[in-house]
């Protein structure tokens, strides 16, 4: 559930009921900040605040926001990575990142794994946006070909578009898969 955008954590209550009673884990996604709708800030506190009031069992943290600007400046917008780390740390929930791998690469393209680095060695898993729509390279293949040879995760669970499911192919190799706007199909 998209948690800080929309008033969503006014149904967060709701939601978690239904997740329980469907067993399924409710987990709650925060996007970066400054973004029109939003209910709250992407910081740590925030992060922190939200989870435990929310008894949520995961945590997903938007992964979109690159470090350096043109020029190499870096980014203030940029997710403090270690700090929301360290924030989360104690709590004993399943986290990660869901990424278009902004973050982790230079702005010339070359693969940034200092970035990624932190979230690898705390055991943030790693959901890779694959919207074949947006750009058609992004397959469950390709990501987690990145995902792993260029920053140092182990596994990735790729997050594909619901309306195009049969588009993605064979997906059963991923221990887990996102849908991204499942609740607009549904609707």
């Amino acid at each position: 559930m998209e948690w800080n955008q929309w008033g969503n954590s006014q149904r967060g209550a709701a939601m978690k009921a239904a997740c329980d009673a469907a067993g399924l884990v409710f987990t709650i996604w925060f996007t970066r900040s400054g973004q029109a709708g939003n209910d709250m800030d992407f910081t740590p506190a925030e992060a922190r605040k939200a989870i435990v009031e929310s008894n949520a069992a995961g945590f997903l943290g938007e992964a979109e926001i690159p470090p350096e600007l043109t020029g190499g400046i870096p980014n203030p917008q940029e997710q403090n990575w270690p700090d929301l780390i360290h924030e989360l740390e104690d709590l004993n929930i399943f986290k990660g990142v869901v990424t278009n791998f902004a973050p982790f690469v230079h702005n010339d393209g070359r693969p940034f794994p200092e970035k990624a680095a932190p979230l690898v060695a705390a055991g943030w898993a790693c959901v890779t946006e694959c919207f074949i729509s947006e750009s058609p390279n992004a397959t469950p293949a390709r990501t987690d070909f990145f995902a792993k040879n260029s920053l140092g995760w182990a596994e990735t669970q790729p997050m594909v578009e619901y309306d195009r499911l049969a588009d993605y192919g064979d997906l059963s190799m991923y221990r887990n898969v996102s849908h991204w706007s499942a609740g607009d199909a549904l609707r």
